[in-house]
């Protein structure tokens, strides 16, 4: 097991996300994130934050390759499945599954099992069931929406009538509120 990383055991949260921010953007040379932690009062050599900007990158790299993998995943599962809140908590938990295994099979020792084409279509294939249920669970809420709301200017309709009668309202001053407020269709 490899010893923890001298930069993450020295710096505060803080100053450590700053410091990957700058490795990740590739604008600092390792004497100029050195000048800068100098600044900030703190002492690391060049070959730390050298390793350190090594697994910054190495991170970075995978959590680009996660993010490929769950557009590919995405994609399969269809536009419907990353809409709305339970769409977007899928591409989540993918992206987050994902990175998970990816970081883990990069901290595998040599004699951990690789990572398979197999393994890939699997998880692809499971997102892609799990994204068909969302589907199906969001039809059937428009459908009991739509059934709601059917109901809903029927009884309203009838309430019309009822109170259309009591008032003495014309059937053209009945057949306006009805096809106006309530959007239902009065035939001629």
């Amino acid at each position: 097991m490899p010893r923890k990383s001298t930069v993450t055991a020295l710096l505060p949260p803080a100053d450590l996300r700053d410091l990957n921010e700058m490795i990740g953007s590739g604008r600092y040379t390792l004497d100029g994130l050195v000048e800068w932690l100098a600044e900030r009062g703190f002492t690391l050599s060049r070959s730390a934050l050298h390793r350190h900007g090594i697994d910054v990158r190495k991170v970075a790299e995978k959590l680009q390759q996660s993010r490929e993998v769950t557009q590919a995943l995405v994609a399969e599962l269809g536009d419907a499945a990353a809409q709305g809140k339970q769409g977007r908590l899928l591409v989540e938990m993918a992206r987050s599954i994902v990175f998970d295994l990816l970081m883990k099979l990069q901290t595998a020792e040599g004699d951990a099992p690789a990572l398979t084409p197999m393994d890939v279509a699997m998880l692809g294939k499971g997102l892609a069931e799990l994204g068909r249920a969302l589907r199906y669970d969001q039809d059937f809420e428009t459908k009991i929406r739509e059934q709601v709301e059917k109901e809903t200017k029927k009884a309203v309709a009838a309430e019309v009538e009822t109170v259309a009668k009591e008032k003495g309202l014309s059937a053209d001053t009945v057949k306006a509120i009805k096809s106006r407020i309530l959007g239902v269709k009065v035939p001629s």
